[in-house]
């Protein structure tokens, strides 16, 4: 009679990031949204340069938000494929899409090839942002999140030293293209160190089981996936129409009342049951993501160019104030990580979003008043550190309050409502700019204040929810 085989000893938790088999796989993570960061930074710091030299003024709004309304496709065919079969699949997509959309921009020689490019590296960012939600979910035990949150939020801090800076030095001493192409090899490299901890974690049921539940039925999540790609899409598609007509005389209020309606309607069913009556906790969670992103994001895409044209400013001068609070963000978000994890929900998240509300406001007013260019950058590094305090408290209560078998919905409603934020916030804004005048500028900065005021309120409802006591399923 042979003895039975004894229990493999369970494995020790680890106790870092950086220990064990987690190293490639934190390395990896944190180098891909080290790369988005140098991006979205660099992006933001050019775009006045690459609008002028491809005529392309009139679609500045709809060339910034592009990239985040496509996102939202990707966010949703990488939550629902990551849920059916794992995330190697929508990994491997996303950086096929994100490098292919950075090649085409960096070679594009009209403003219509570079709109197609940004609206590539979308599907591409999107999927790549919720297959790395997923990976922390599955890979990294409930006492790290916190931690590797932080460490994503610090990424952005290399970045913003110099990204800003060295993205106008290289438009001016070369070409703006290259602030494309220069970054595709390095997300070759970042691929490169995620590839063991992606065939580690496997595919399919058994990701899912693996952590301790039943994974959501195959078919069931097959059905719902085509339906929400479609809706997906077509939020994408008013974005962008919005950011394409949304500025033309006589278009700008019905396309933007048109656009927000159509929005609302299909995003619904792509978010937490409760998300539109702001049920405590997870729905509250998501919505407050959305209206801190369009109020911050929407004003952050018009500060270089206020530097720019109000301020004389050379464009790697301009972005100064994007370093300035992406520091901020980074500093605060390790606040966050490492002493204020026992601060509840609802108290952290009001106090960070009040923060960002008198940043908004205070920018506003000290730029219509032609305040001194380092007082403006300080004003909106305290905007930065209140958005670092908040956002990685958001990503973690998705987390907490996600059985696995809804991980990767729930990750990609929270990405979707924040990409969705951001292109509504900047498309909507947006309605408002006549090219480069002085007023419509500083009342795209006021109505993002607004809108961060309103954010508070939601705040006040993301406390008071119990670990698993939200619903996942979309309503």
């Amino acid at each position: 009679m042979s003895a039975l085989p004894l229990p493999s000893p369970a494995r020790p938790e680890p106790s870092s990031p950086f220990a064990g088999g987690l190293l490639l796989t934190t390395l990896g993570s944190f180098a891909l949204i080290f790369l988005a960061a140098f991006e979205a930074l660099a992006v933001a710091t050019i775009m006045p340069v690459v609008t002028r030299d491809l005529h392309g003024e009139g679609v500045y709004a709809l060339a910034m938000a592009a990239p985040l309304a496509t996102g939202i496709v990707g966010m949703v065919g990488a939550g629902g494929w990551s849920d059916r079969t794992g995330p190697r699949g929508p990994f491997y997509t996303g950086v096929a899409l994100f490098t292919a959309g950075l090649i085409v921009c960096g070679l594009a020689p009209d403003m219509l090839t570079f709109t197609i490019g940004r609206i590539l590296q979308g599907f591409g960012a999107g999927a790549i942002n919720v297959t790395i939600y997923v990976l922390v979910a599955r890979l990294y035990p409930p006492i790290l999140h916190a931690r590797v949150f932080g460490l994503f939020a610090a990424a952005w801090v290399l970045p913003s030293l110099v990204g800003p800076y060295l993205a106008g030095v290289v438009a001016q001493a070369t070409s703006w293209h290259w602030v494309f192409l220069g970054v595709v090899a390095l997300v070759a490299i970042a691929v490169v160190l995620m590839l063991p901890s992606l065939a580690r974690l496997g595919s399919g049921p058994a990701a899912a089981e693996a952590a301790g539940e039943q994974p959501a039925e195959a078919p069931a999540t097959a059905r719902a996936l085509a339906p929400d790609l479609l809706r997906a899409a077509v939020i994408a598609a008013a974005v962008l129409t919005l950011g394409t007509l949304g500025s033309r005389a006589g278009w700008g209020p019905a396309v933007l009342i048109g656009a927000l309606v159509l929005v609302a309607f299909l995003l619904r069913p792509l978010l937490p049951v409760g998300a539109y009556r702001l049920s405590r906790g997870l729905p509250s969670a998501v919505i407050l993501r959305a209206v801190i992103a369009a109020a911050y994001f929407g004003a952050e895409a018009y500060l270089p160019l206020i530097f720019n044209t109000h301020y004389r400013l050379d464009v790697s001068q301009s972005g100064l104030a994007l370093t300035a609070a992406a520091v901020a963000w980074a500093l605060a978000s390790w606040v966050q990580g490492r002493f204020l994890q026992a601060a509840g929900d609802r108290a952290l998240l009001t106090s960070a979003v009040l923060v960002v509300f008198a940043s908004l406001a205070a920018v506003a007013g000290a730029i219509a008043a032609s305040a001194p260019v380092p007082l403006v950058v300080v004003l909106w590094g305290v905007g930065g550190f209140g958005m670092g305090l908040a956002y990685p408290r958001l990503s973690t209560m998705v987390i907490r309050l996600s059985p696995v078998r809804a991980q990767g919905f729930n990750s990609a409603a929270l990405n979707i409502a924040d990409s969705t934020g951001s292109a509504l916030g900047l498309a909507a804004l947006g309605t408002l700019q006549r090219g480069e005048e002085f007023g419509p500028l500083v009342l795209i900065l006021s109505l993002a204040a607004v809108l961060a005021g309103l954010g508070i309120l939601v705040a006040r409802r993301t406390g008071g929810a119990a670990q698993g006591a939200t619903a996942a399923a979309p309503a």
